[in-house]
C-alpha cells in the first residue's frame, strides 16, 4: 500500500506543479489562519480506511475521488500560532497500517476589537444564573462532541439567510478593561420572523432555549463539522431530526442576551471554532454567487 499526503489548502490558488512536490517524501507544511479551514487529501492506494488526529482531536477522513481520502481541519479562533502535527493512518484490506505526519502552521489573524464601559450591574451574574450558564455550556459541549464520523454534507454549502454581516467572526470586546471571549460566530442581518434554512444536510443534535444564545439549533453535518443557529424566535425541527440542505429549520428572532433581531451563525470543525463564512467561501466555491443562491 502506498500512502501519499496531498496537503491542499482550500484557497483560490494555482495548484499546477504542486502535486508532484506533495507526493515527494518531504511533506510540505499546510498553513491556515486562526478561525479558518483547510483540507487534507490522502492518496492511499489500496486503503480501506484512513483516520487522523490533530493533537487530541480526531480528524475525520471521508472518501474522495479515485484512491484519495479527504478531511477538513480548522484552526480555532484562539489557537496559538505555531506548528501542530497531524498524524494520519491508512489501513489496507489486509489490516496493514501506514502512518505519516503532516505539519500544519497556524498563523495569527487580525480581528476587529472594541473597548467600552458598562454599568457594573450589567456585567454581574448571580450564583444561580452562573450555575445555569455552566449547565448550558455542558449541553453544548456534549452536542459538539456528538459529530458522527460519516460525512453527511455535500458541496456547496449555502448561507442560512442572505449574507449581510452585522457583526463579524472573531470580533473582540474589552468591557470595563477586561478582555472577553471573541465572537465565535458571524451575525447576519435577519428581521424577526425571517426563515432560517439548514446550510447543508445533517442531523439536529441540540435544540433549546439558553441564557446567552436564546432559542438555538445545532446541526451535525458529520465528519467533525457542525453549524449553529442562535437567537431564534421559533424552532421548526426536533432534536434528532434529519434535515436537508435548504430546509427551513427556524425563524429568526432576538431571544437570549441580545439587543435586536439577527441570526448568529456558527461553525465547528473537529472541535475548532471557525468562521461559518469559510464554508461558503471554500466549500461553496463561488463566494458572492453562493450567497445569492440562498433559497427564498
Amino acid at each position: 500500500m502506498v500512502l501519499r499526503i496531498l496537503a491542499t489548502l482550500l484557497l483560490c490558488l494555482a495548484l499546477a506543479g504542486q502535486v508532484a512536490a506533495a507526493a515527494a517524501a518531504k511533506i510540505k507544511v499546510v498553513e491556515v489562519l486562526q478561525g479558518e479551514i483547510a483540507e487534507l487529501r490522502v492518496a492511499a492506494e489500496g486503503a480501506t480506511a484512513v483516520e487522523g488526529w490533530m493533537g487530541k482531536e480526531p480528524v475525520h477522513f471521508f472518501p474522495a475521488e479515485s484512491d484519495q481520502y479527504a478531511a477538513l481541519i480548522g484552526a480555532d479562533v484562539e489557537a496559538k500560532p505555531g506548528v501542530v502535527k497531524v498524524l494520519i493512518r491508512a489501513v489496507s484490506g489486509e489490516g496493514v497500517a501506514s502512518e505519516r505526519q503532516v505539519e500544519v502552521r497556524i498563523r495569527a489573524k487580525a480581528f476587529k476589537k472594541e473597548s467600552f464601559t458598562v454599568a457594573a450591574e450589567f456585567d454581574q451574574f448571580t450564583p444561580d444564573l452562573l450555575d445555569r450558564i455552566r449547565r448550558e455550556q455542558e449541553q453544548f459541549a456534549r452536542a459538539y462532541a456528538a459529530s458522527t464520523p460519516k460525512r453527511r454534507w455535500e458541496i456547496p454549502f449555502i448561507p442560512p439567510v442572505p449574507v449581510e454581516v452585522t457583526s463579524p467572526f472573531g470580533y473582540r470586546r474589552v468591557i470595563n478593561g477586561t478582555p472577553r471571549s471573541p465572537h465565535t460566530g458571524t451575525d447576519l442581518k435577519a428581521a424577526a420572523g425571517t426563515e432560517i434554512v439548514a446550510s447543508n444536510h445533517g442531523q439536529v443534535v441540540l435544540t433549546g432555549d439558553f441564557y446567552f444564545a436564546g432559542k438555538s439549533i445545532v446541526v451535525d453535518h458529520g465528519a467533525g463539522l457542525l453549524t449553529m443557529y442562535f437567537h431564534l424566535s421559533e424552532i421548526k425541527v426536533e432534536q434528532g431530526a434529519e434535515v436537508r440542505k435548504g430546509e427551513v429549520i427556524a425563524l429568526s428572532g432576538m431571544t437570549g442576551r441580545v439587543t435586536g433581531p439577527h441570526l448568529h451563525w456558527g461553525a465547528r470543525s473537529n472541535g475548532a471554532r471557525v468562521d461559518p463564512l469559510q464554508l461558503i467561501e471554500k466549500l461553496g466555491g463561488k463566494g458572492k454567487e453562493a450567497a445569492r443562491a440562498h433559497p427564498r
